[in-house]
């Protein structure tokens, strides 16, 4: 059975910014945007596939080893095309079809380092806790 693109993969491309390491996204900054346009905590097996499927598109730059993430070129070029017009809710709409449209992904193992993704969840829940606590947060 071939493999396709995911709604989960739609969503981890839908919450990654910047264009290089330098900006790139942590893990936990994904998170808390994956969070907040789709009001849920991705998983380490959402994350695990859609990174390497994305890198393999050529939408995506990640490095696992210096915790960044980061949309390339063509990932940004994919993002505004699809968006123009749409919210930032609106990518469960604009995505989805936009992948299918490249084809079948291609899966690989990703490397990310033991215990990195429940310490991104962790420091992401601390942060959004101390805000929902405190909304200057001091």
């Amino acid at each position: 059975m071939a493999a396709e693109w995911t709604t989960s993969d739609a969503w981890v491309f839908a919450s990654i910014e910047g264009s290089g390491p330098e900006d790139g996204y942590c893990l936990s900054q994904l998170i808390a945007r994956a969070d907040g346009i789709n009001h849920a905590v991705l998983m380490e097996a959402e994350f695990a596939q859609a990174v390497p499927r994305l890198v393999a598109a050529g939408l995506v730059g990640a490095d696992s080893t210096a915790d960044r993430y980061w949309l390339t070129e063509a990932g940004r070029k994919l993002y505004d095309k699809r968006m123009k017009r749409h919210d930032l809710f609106g990518w469960i709409e604009a995505i989805p079809p936009a992948l299918r449209q490249l084809g079948e992904p291609q899966d690989a193992e990703w490397p990310l380092p033991s215990g990195a993704f429940d310490r991104a969840v962790r420091e992401y829940v601390r942060f959004a806790n101390r805000n929902r606590t405190d909304p200057g947060g001091r």
